[in-house]
């Protein structure tokens, strides 16, 4: 059973967790902001790029998301020609989503964009926050062990 000192650490812990998970989110918002793309929008880019291709059932579950939210999400990318559908042919009730060669074309530049972006705004007190605060999670993990 764990003694109130070490609930009190885990707790610590989880709120250090968040804080770098949310200080991680912003930079990268910020490193979208020119891109043209929301953060769902580069979410399934992202992820079709990853996995080849995939439906709106697995991308819901992968983001905890409806699936009528991702249809709307992914209606806009293949209107723009940066995702396809392709119904099965042995289940007609399945559509598979995957990248266009303009989609993969546009995932790259959005890769080199995001990176540039990140360089040239002002991120080295973000960066500098971000590692306090991995150090800080570091040591509160080394004291729950």
């Amino acid at each position: 059973m764990l003694n109130q000192q070490q609930i009190k650490n885990q707790f610590e812990s989880l709120a250090t967790l968040q804080a770098i998970q949310k200080q991680a989110y912003q930079m990268l918002v910020q490193g979208l902001a020119t891109t043209g793309f929301s953060m769902r929008e580069w979410e399934i880019l992202v992820y079709l790029e990853q996995h080849g291709q995939a439906t709106a059932s697995e991308l819901a579950d992968a983001f905890m998301v409806t699936r009528t939210l991702i249809s709307r999400n992914t209606w806009r990318l293949i209107q723009d020609n940066l995702i396809q559908s392709q119904v099965n042919p042995n289940d007609r009730r399945v559509v598979w989503l995957s990248l266009t060669v303009n989609g993969q074309e546009r995932v790259q530049e959005g890769v080199r964009q995001v990176q540039e972006n990140l360089k040239t705004f002002n991120q080295s007190h973000d960066l500098e926050k971000l590692t306090k605060q991995v150090e800080t999670l570091s040591q509160q993990l080394a004291k729950i062990n």
